[in-house]
């Protein structure tokens, strides 16, 4: 079964470790920093609409999260909410300049999506 649907042990952890960073964003990035924090202090309901909102399903292959990967990018104005890529687990991030203002909109963006879709914002 779970090769069909997936699997549900979910380690966020390593999703945070795996992240690969690619032009202004790195690890030590503030956004990023933001968004990790913003990130592990979801309820598990909001982190599995994440889920849906960046790769349209809600539960990870059967092998694990050890090789599923987020690639976050960067967006140019805090005034957009962040889009994904579902094929490719693309973050679309806008550099933030508050925690809370990068959570409201994180949650705007995963509240409001439909998985298995693929928004790229128009800049």
């Amino acid at each position: 079964m779970e090769v069909a649907i997936g699997n549900a042990k979910y380690d966020w952890d390593l999703c945070e470790k795996n992240a690969v960073y690619s032009g202004i964003y790195s690890p030590t990035h503030p956004t990023i920093k933001m968004f990790w924090e913003v990130f592990h202090e979801l309820s598990l309901e909001d982190k599995k609409h994440f889920l849906v909102f960046l790769a349209g399903n809600d539960r990870i292959p059967v092998t694990g999260m050890e090789p599923w990967k987020i690639y976050p990018h960067y967006l140019p104005s805090e005034d957009l909410i962040p889009g994904a890529d579902t094929c490719f687990h693309l973050l679309f991030l806008p550099v933030y300049s508050t925690k809370q203002k990068l959570k409201e909109k994180l949650l705007q963006a995963i509240s409001h999506n439909r998985g298995f879709g693929r928004f790229v914002p128009r800049v």
